[in-house]
C-alpha cells in the first residue's frame, strides 16, 4: 500500500467518525497491513518536549503531517481517556499547561476534519488587512 492511499484511508476515517486518536489510527493501520511502527516521537513545533506519539515511522508521521499542511485534518486537544477507550496510551506525565518543559510530557490530542479553525481565522485577518 503507498503513502497515498493510506492518506485516503486516513482521511476517510477521520471523516466519517469525525475525529481519530493516535491509538486509533494505529488500529486502522494494522488493520489495513500498513507499516507504521518506528522509533521516533511527533513533537509540538513550540516545546521539543511536548510528545503528541511515538512508536511510529518517518513515513507514518510524514503522512499526518502533510495532512496537517493541507488543511485536511488538524488537531485538537483530548483527554487521556479517549486513549484509554482506544486501548493505548503514552507513559509520560501528562501535559498540565503551556510552558516550556525540561522533560518529555504527553499532549494526548486527536485529528478533526478540516483546517485549524485558529489558522483560518488568523487568514482572514490577514486579508483585511491588506485590503484596508
Amino acid at each position: 500500500m503507498n503513502k497515498e492511499e493510506i492518506k485516503k484511508i486516513v482521511v476517510d476515517y477521520i471523516n466519517k467518525n469525525e475525529s481519530a486518536s493516535y491509538a486509533e489510527l494505529q488500529w486502522l493501520f494494522e488493520e489495513k497491513g500498513y507499516d507504521y511502527k518506528g522509533e521516533l516521537l511527533s513533537c509540538s513545533d513550540v516545546c521539543k518536549h511536548v510528545v503528541f506519539w511515538s512508536g511510529w515511522n518517518a513515513e507514518a508521521f510524514d503522512l499526518m503531517t502533510e495532512l496537517l499542511h493541507e488543511g485536511v485534518v488538524h488537531r485538537e486537544p483530548a483527554h487521556p481517556l479517549r486513549y484509554l477507550l482506544d486501548g493505548a496510551a503514552l507513559t509520560l506525565p501528562k501535559v498540565r499547561r503551556a510552558v516550556q518543559y525540561k522533560t518529555d510530557h504527553w499532549a494526548p490530542v486527536v485529528f478533526v476534519k478540516g483546517p485549524d479553525p485558529e489558522l483560518v481565522t488568523s487568514q482572514v485577518k490577514t486579508k483585511e488587512r491588506i485590503t484596508e
